[in-house]
C-alpha cells in the first residue's frame, strides 16, 4: 500500500494494451507496418500515458475492452469456441472494473447479431449450431461474467472478516454495494470546473485538469487529460472513411471499428450526469484501429501510402513529445506551452 504500489498495475495493464492492440490490428490488417502505426499511435496518445500513469481504474476497463473485441474478432475469424469463450472472461473482468465495460458487451452483442446470426461471419450456421452457440454465450457471457463479478468482492469481504463467499453476510456486500453505486451515479447532482460533454470528447475540446502547482521559481508543474489532438481529429475523420466503406463497400472490418467505437461512445449521449474526458478513454483504441483501417486502404492504391502512414506516426510523436510536460508534470516556465484551444486549461 504504497504509491508505487497503486501505480504499477496500473502501467503495467497500460504497456500491456500496446501488444494486445497489435495483436489486433495484426489480425485486421495483416502485414506489420499498419498494426504498429496502430500501436504507436496508441503509445504517444496523451490519455493512454497520463491515465495508465495515476492508478485509476479506467486502464483496467480499457485493456479488457481490448481484450474482448480482439477475442471475439477471432471467434468471427477463425470460428474457434474457445475465443469465444475468452471474450466472455474478458467481459467478466471488465465489469468487475468498472460498470463501463457493459457498453462494450453491447457492442458484441451487436457484432454477434450481424455477423453470426446475420450470416456475415466467415462460416455459415444453421439453426441447431445457432443455438448451441446461443447456449454457449449464456454460459460465458451471463454466467460466468456474473460469478467473476461475484467473486470480484473476496477482498472486499475479508476486509470485514468474511471469507465465505457463499454465506448471507457476503451476499448482502455485495447486493448493498450494487444499490449505493447505482443510487450515487443516477441520482448524482453536481459541477466541477473541468467537466465535459461527449460532443466535446470528439473534438478535443475539454480537458480535464488533474494537478497544477505554480513553483516560486516562476515555473508551472501541471498535468491532465485528454487525446492526443492528431489520434483525436484524425481519427474522427477517419470514422466518416470507415462508415462510407461499411455501408458502401460492405466492408466488414470497417463495420467491426464503428461498432466498437459506437458502443463506447453513444450511452454517453444519453447520461445526463457529470461526465468527464477520460470517459472517452476506451474510444482511442478505435480510433487508432479506424486510422489504421486508413493507413492498410492507402497502402494499397496509393504510390506513397506507407510514406503517409510513417509521416502521420511521426507527426503523432512530435505532438507527445511537445505536450510531455503537460502530460507528466514536468515543471517548465508559465506560458512557454500555448494551448492550441482557449478551453484547454494549460
Amino acid at each position: 500500500m504504497t504509491p508505487f504500489g497503486w501505480r504499477f498495475s496500473g502501467t503495467l495493464f497500460g504497456v500491456l494494451m500496446l501488444p494486445a492492440l497489435y495483436i489486433l490490428a495484426k489480425k485486421l490488417f495483416g502485414g506489420s507496418i499498419v498494426p504498429a502505426a496502430c500501436t504507436a499511435l496508441m503509445a504517444t496518445d496523451f490519455m493512454h500515458f497520463v491515465q495508465t500513469r495515476i492508478a485509476t481504474i479506467d486502464t483496467y476497463a480499457v485493456f479488457f475492452t481490448l481484450l474482448m473485441y480482439l477475442f471475439m474478432y477471432l471467434f468471427l475469424s477463425e470460428g474457434r469456441l474457445l475465443d469465444l469463450a475468452l471474450c466472455g472472461v474478458s467481459f467478466g473482468l471488465g465489469i468487475a472494473s468498472k460498470w463501463t465495460c457493459f457498453y462494450a458487451g453491447a457492442g458484441l452483442a451487436v457484432i454477434w447479431l450481424c455477423w453470426v446470426i446475420g450470416g456475415l461471419s466467415t462460416r455459415s450456421l444453421d439453426w441447431k449450431g445457432f443455438v448451441k452457440n446461443a447456449l454457449f454465450c449464456v454460459v460465458f457471457f451471463i454466467l460466468v461474467p456474473a460469478a467473476i463479478y461475484y467473486f470480484a468482492y473476496l477482498p472486499y469481504g475479508a476486509a470485514r472478516g468474511i471469507t465465505n463467499p457463499f454465506c448471507r453476510d457476503y451476499l448482502r456486500i455485495v447486493l448493498d454495494n450494487q444499490r449505493y453505486m447505482f443510487s450515487y451515479h443516477s441520482a448524482l447532482v453536481a459541477t466541477h470546473p473541468y467537466d465535459s460533454r461527449w460532443y466535446q470528447w470528439i473534438l478535443d475540446i475539454r480537458p480535464i485538469l488533474y494537478y497544477l502547482e505554480y513553483l516560486p521559481d516562476g515555473r508551472v508543474s501541471s498535468f491532465g487529460a485528454f487525446v492526443n489532438p492528431v489520434l483525436c481529429w484524425g481519427g474522427l475523420m477517419a470514422l466518416f472513411v470507415l462508415g462510407y466503406l461499411a455501408v458502401m463497400r460492405r466492408d466488414r472490418v470497417s463495420a467491426f471499428i464503428l461498432v466498437g467505437y459506437l458502443a463506447q461512445l453513444l450511452p454517453w449521449v444519453f447520461v445526463t450526469r457529470l461526465t468527464f474526458a477520460y470517459h472517452y478513454f476506451p474510444c482511442t483504441i478505435f480510433l487508432a484501429l479506424a486510422l489504421g483501417r486508413c493507413f492498410d486502404v492507402n497502402g494499397r492504391n496509393l504510390p506513397y501510402g506507407k510514406v503517409l502512414t510513417a509521416a502521420f506516426v511521426l507527426m503523432s510523436f512530435a505532438v507527445f513529445v511537445l505536450f510531455y510536460p503537460k502530460l507528466a508534470g514536468v515543471p517548465v516556465p508559465k506560458g512557454i506551452l500555448r494551448s492550441w484551444l482557449p478551453t484547454w486549461p494549460f
